[in-house]
């Protein structure tokens, strides 16, 4: 049992605590917070290792031990879903419990994904026909559409919600979040991107030839791209789809040819999880870009975002 578990990583372990502490609680307790964001696998910047979170409707109070942390109730039947044979807070009622409880990166993890799982299931990425500049600029407005709905659905969440602590926090991580952010790396190099003070860049930006696209890029800011991937684009075997890491350099190398020369961007730039995590390599990047950095000190939100 214990070779199982340590092969397990940190949200597999978290999810097998979580049903272990949900059968020796009274039936009403609904996964939650943390944990209900384990279950949906939703990104975190860091997988909880501590208490299960539940809401239980017969509590008024919260009440924490070692084991789990019980949050009181009530919980809206349209709030709860079934995951894996167990209840858990349907992912607008988690991301707006993420967003009040946690971290704003936290929050920003969760709730970019959820805008993006709401695009997802509206069809918007089922197809790549996207071969020309007025298509492209259709999908991108239908993807916003659907994103802003379910951001008004998040906000209005957060009015009826009891009490004011971390609403505030919670508000503007649903202003900034962005369905754009294709994983949580891109969702936490864009919060880095903020912190260290570039003007706010445009997401997954397509750019087109005369051949048709030309390639996508995850950011742009101004007229320079940058790209988040790193090595293992390259080392992972399943990103390369069957092919040899020199064939998928060549394929990158052209790409990237393809982009400058269509006249979209006039540099490309790249950054890895490291790059972010460690901000300096980073910010390099972006200087080699010549772009401007303002670095904030505890930043939120691009200025002319806030509310």
């Amino acid at each position: 049992m214990t070779a199982d578990w340590v092969r397990l990583d940190p949200r597999q372990q978290h999810v097998l605590t979580v049903r272990a502490v949900l059968a020796g609680l009274s039936t009403g307790a609904v996964v939650s917070h943390a944990s209900a964001v384990a279950l949906h696998g939703l990104p975190s910047a860091g997988w909880p290792r501590g208490p299960v979170h539940v809401i239980d409707p017969s509590r008024d109070r919260m009440h924490v031990t070692d084991r789990v942390v019980r949050h009181p109730g009530p919980v809206d039947a349209q709030d709860v879903v079934e995951v894996d044979g167990l209840p858990v807070t349907n992912d607008v009622r988690t991301a707006a419990d993420r967003s009040r409880t946690a971290s704003f990166a936290d929050g920003v993890l969760c709730v970019d994904a959820v805008l993006r799982r709401a695009a997802i299931r509206a069809g918007c990425f089922a197809s790549a026909a996207r071969r020309d500049p007025t298509s492209a600029a259709r999908h991108r407005s239908r993807v916003e559409d659907v994103a802003e709905d379910a951001r008004q659905l998040l906000v209005e969440r957060l009015a009826r919600a009891p009490g004011t602590r971390g609403l505030s926090t919670a508000r503007r991580v649903a202003l900034f979040a962005t369905p754009w952010a294709e994983n949580g790396g891109e969702s936490l190099c864009r919060l880095a991107l903020l912190e260290l003070g570039t003007p706010e860049p445009a997401m997954q930006v397509e750019f087109f030839d005369g051949q048709g696209l030309a390639g996508r890029c995850d950011f742009v800011i101004g007229d320079a791209a940058l790209e988040f991937d790193g090595k293992v684009k390259y080392d992972d075997a399943a990103m390369r789809a069957g092919e040899v890491p020199s064939a998928v350099v060549k394929a990158e190398k052209d790409r990237e040819r393809r982009l400058l020369r269509s006249g979209g961007i006039r540099a490309i730039g790249r950054c890895d999880a490291d790059d972010v995590a460690r901000r300096l390599p980073l910010a390099r990047t972006l200087r080699d870009l010549d772009l401007e950095l303002r670095p904030r000190h505890n930043a939120t939100m691009w200025a002319h975002r806030q509310v």
